[in-house]
């Protein structure tokens, strides 16, 4: 990439005393194939859904009340930091339903406070919500590996060509109906426990 202080084309310009034309990463190549998944509509109101989880976590009034694990914000530019998110959310979920039906349910809580943890409680407890983390997790779980290795100065274009061909192939290989039911069925069961603890 290009960053004028770190990206590939400044290291490169910095090693060898000269200048070079840009150089496109395929590390910018993974970053471009989850910006396109996150324009898809269901993608993207999941990912502003974590937003606004965060945003509302973050207040001190809300904070002293939340005991699951620190959602991270989401940077557009940052693709690994929305792993790091849905696995929060995936590993606190119920930490965070908790939370939101404490606020809900307490008349200590202003009002708009206690709408705003209404209506997050009704979009996350959605089995499409759980569904949609649950994937995404899966395939950025599945690319975390190659964009780590990318980054390594000792690869070469070879070995980053087959990297990305496997992520492709791993990615794909969740494409089958039968992986699909198995998440469905497990993401609408887990609504059920959520819904009656």
């Amino acid at each position: 990439m290009s960053g004028r202080h770190g990206g590939v084309q400044r290291l490169l310009q910095d090693e060898l005393g000269r200048e070079i034309p840009y150089v496109h990463c395929f590390n910018h190549q993974l970053h471009w194939s989850c910006h396109a998944m996150s324009g898809e509509r269901a993608i993207e109101d999941l990912f502003n859904i974590c937003n606004v989880l965060y945003t509302f976590t973050r207040k001190p009034i809300v904070a002293a009340h939340y005991q699951g694990n620190t959602l991270k914000r989401l940077l557009e530019q940052r693709w690994t930091g929305h792993l790091a998110t849905v696995h929060i959310i995936l590993k606190s979920f119920q930490d965070i339903v908790e939370l939101l039906r404490h606020v809900e349910n307490s008349a200590s809580f202003p009002a708009d406070l206690r709408m705003e943890a209404a209506g997050l409680l009704s979009r996350i407890l959605k089995p499409s919500f759980k569904f949609h983390t649950q994937i995404i997790c899966k395939i950025l779980s599945l690319l975390e590996p190659a964009n780590r290795m990318m980054q390594s100065e000792e690869m070469d274009l070879q070995t980053a060509v087959q990297l990305v061909n496997t992520a492709k192939e791993c990615v794909e290989a969740l494409r089958t109906e039968k992986v699909f039911t198995e998440m469905w069925s497990e993401c609408a069961q887990e609504r059920e426990d959520d819904i009656h603890p």
